[in-house]
């Protein structure tokens, strides 16, 4: 027996949709992307230890409102998080040809956008990578993992282009969250506490020293699945597998 076609809208043929419940959802999802704009602005401004009460004003609203738009602090909080993760995602993905870029280029190129976008929000990262937003210590590293999104999709790219060697995925899924915690924990380095800090090194020198250490990542997992590989050429002829030693 066929089931049921469904409209585009998603609803079965029918089925009366409530107009006002569909207003209010996107009412909400609209607030809400206003409410994070403006925490980008307060935190960028005001640095990474405002108060909520701060964002409700950069907002032009008032902290209960906030509340009706989301559950608790932690879901504003990933929320933030999960618009730096778009927005890295959004510059890294159209720059990246797996079949022709070498891996040292993805990399490098992958790299060099997230400093371009921790260089636009500095006091954003921070509040992210430092936690500074009363408790939420433990929101903090749930809002930091949601960045890993980009480096496993990223190594599930790699796994896919080298699928006829059968190398064990989960390894690449390793290398990818020890890359994603490198970066996260150099750049809280790099950046300092505050605004006032100066930078440890040149924009493009740190570019430059984490695409190396994070290409040493990828080789370091090459050697121990037994292959080699050729940071300078495309991903799918730069494996091959180690030679036994006789």
């Amino acid at each position: 027996m066929r089931g049921r076609s469904r409209s585009r809208s998603g609803h079965e043929p029918g089925v009366k949709v409530d107009a006002r419940s569909e207003r209010w959802r996107e009412h909400r999802k609209k607030v809400r992307a206003e409410i994070v704009d403006a925490a980008f602005r307060a935190i960028d401004r005001l640095g990474p230890e405002l108060s909520l009460r701060e964002i409700a004003e950069e907002a032009g609203t008032a902290k209960p409102k906030i509340y009706r738009h989301f559950t608790d602090k932690s879901d504003l909080f990933g929320a933030i998080g999960e618009r730096m993760r778009d927005e890295l995602w959004a510059a890294i993905i159209p720059s990246v040809n797996v079949e022709k870029d070498s891996t040292r280029e993805i990399v490098g190129q992958g790299v060099a956008h997230y400093v371009e976008l921790v260089e636009q929000h500095p006091n954003v990262v921070r509040f992210l990578l430092q936690g500074r937003f009363a408790d939420q210590s433990a929101a903090a590293m749930t809002t930091v993992n949601k960045g890993r999104d980009i480096t496993l999709a990223i190594a599930d790219m790699v796994s896919s282009e080298l699928e006829d060697m059968e190398l064990d995925p989960a390894a690449f899924e390793l290398a990818a969250f020890a890359i994603f915690g490198t970066a996260a924990s150099a750049t809280d380095w790099w950046l300092g506490a505050n605004d006032e800090s100066p930078r440890r090194m040149a924009a493009d020198r740190f570019v430059a020293h984490l695409t190396t250490i994070m290409v040493g990542a990828i080789y370091g997992t090459g050697e121990l699945l037994g292959i080699k590989i050729d940071a300078d050429q495309p991903i799918h002829t730069a494996v091959r597998r180690q030679q036994p030693v006789a």
